[in-house]
């Protein structure tokens, strides 16, 4: 038995990973994790590679909504994407709960991957989502070797977007890159950004970061770059697009959304209603979340390394997203990594919660088979763990750097760079 034992260890290379990596209590449950998920993958594909023709067609994913949404567009029906029933015309039977609720600039993309076939665009997100995957983990370049990149393709936030084809491995690069990057590459990372508006729930706090940063280019490109991109989506589908789409949030597809509950959506005002709590009751938990981490992400920026300003700063945005589903768990998988990079070596009590919250979704997924009520509940405490994440994080970090190591003058800080 002891030479299993050191042969595993050997093999793992556990004496790195565990000085390294958190510590062995966040490794053994990341490890745990990802043999299950890997079991998944053998055991089958999750649809990974069915090519279906159209969206007409199509098996179960989100992908399809982005298809279609290109397709109306394309046939100068750009409003009625926002209308249900005239949407879900074209989409699969397996497809028929999915909802258009990107804003109008966002079919000025999908219209262009509606003038390839299906299949064609398919395995170009496919292979786009894939890259940026790879390219986000390299982009924190932590020392430990290959692991993090086994450990986040093995996460539950890559099983959830690449089965439902989400683009959830593009928002988290775009996101990620402009926090790191966005006073070495104003114009990259404001690009960056204004690209990721077609999914503004990841995005609203960045001005914030942006400007107690005082990384005016980027703010300016960003700002810049999102007219633009408004511009001609109102130049090419009319302002009825836009009228459709505000529209929505009160009495259509976006109400809807708002109001029904779902075990996949891990916000805080999802958490509200899952404990019974009205649509009123949730709306002023998820402005006041808003309002609460806009202020920790100022902070954040503005008294700590843009490492660590962008790992806390990641934390906080996801937290205070309006819309927060399982195939985001990428954005948690990227601040974690961060903030390992920063301090390599975890306490017990920050390894075995910083775990749970990397894990949250397979730990909802074994529940459900036995407990779907436990599960839901769950899912509705995942919020409090990353809350704990947030804060026992920055103050671990705190007491690792010390005082002086915390605070840096404004021309350090604006010029650090990741790596």
């Amino acid at each position: 038995m002891n030479e299993i034992r050191k042969f595993y260890l050997k093999m793992l290379k556990s004496d790195e990973l565990n000085s390294s990596f958190g510590g062995p209590l966040f490794v053994a449950m990341l490890i745990a994790a990802s043999l299950l998920l890997a079991a998944t993958w053998i055991s089958s594909d999750i649809g990974l590679l069915e090519f279906g023709a159209s969206p007409a067609v199509a098996q179960h994913e989100d992908f399809a909504a982005f298809y279609r949404g290109g397709e109306m567009a394309a046939q100068g029906r750009a409003a009625e994407v926002y209308d249900y029933y005239r949407f879900t015309e074209g989409l699969s039977p397996e497809n028929q709960s999915l909802l258009f609720l990107n804003p109008p600039h966002a079919l000025l993309f999908y219209e262009l991957l509606a003038k390839m076939s299906y299949p064609t665009a398919r395995g170009v997100i496919l292979a786009s989502s894939i890259l940026c995957l790879f390219l986000s983990v390299g982009m924190i370049r932590l020392p430990a070797g290959f692991w993090p990149y086994v450990f986040v393709a093995l996460s539950a936030g890559t099983l959830y977007s690449l089965q439902l084809l989400q683009l959830a491995p593009i928002t988290t690069f775009l996101l990620l890159f402009a926090l790191l990057f966005s006073h070495r590459k104003p114009v990259l990372s404001g690009l960056a950004l204004c690209v990721l508006t077609i999914k503004p729930q990841y995005g609203l706090l960045v001005p914030v970061y942006l400007l107690a940063m005082r990384d005016w280019r980027a703010f300016g490109v960003a700002a810049c770059g999102t007219l633009v991109l408004i511009a001609a989506s109102i130049g090419l589908y009319g302002v009825s697009v836009w009228q459709a789409f505000f529209a929505s949030m009160t009495g259509g597809v976006h109400s809807i959304q708002f109001e029904i509950s779902h075990n996949m959506m891990v916000t805080i005002g999802q958490s509200m209603g899952k404990i019974g709590a009205g649509a009123d009751l949730k709306m002023v938990a998820q402005l006041v979340c808003i309002l609460v981490f806009g202020l920790v992400v100022w902070g954040c920026a503005r008294h700590w390394k843009r490492d660590a300003a962008a790992a806390l700063s990641m934390l906080a945005m996801s937290l205070a997203a309006p819309s927060f589903l399982f195939y985001d768990w990428l954005m948690y998988a990227m601040a974690l990594l961060l903030l390992l990079k920063l301090s390599p070596k975890w306490p017990l009590s920050l390894q075995a919660i910083a775990g749970l919250l990397w894990i949250a979704p397979v730990v909802h997924d074994v529940l459900n088979v036995y407990a779907a009520d436990a599960a839901f509940y769950f899912s509705s405490f995942i919020p409090v763990i990353a809350i704990a994440v947030l804060v026992h994080a920055a103050l671990t970090f705190s007491r690792q750097e010390g005082a002086a190591g915390r605070f840096l003058e404004l021309h350090e800080r604006r010029g650090e760079v990741p790596g």
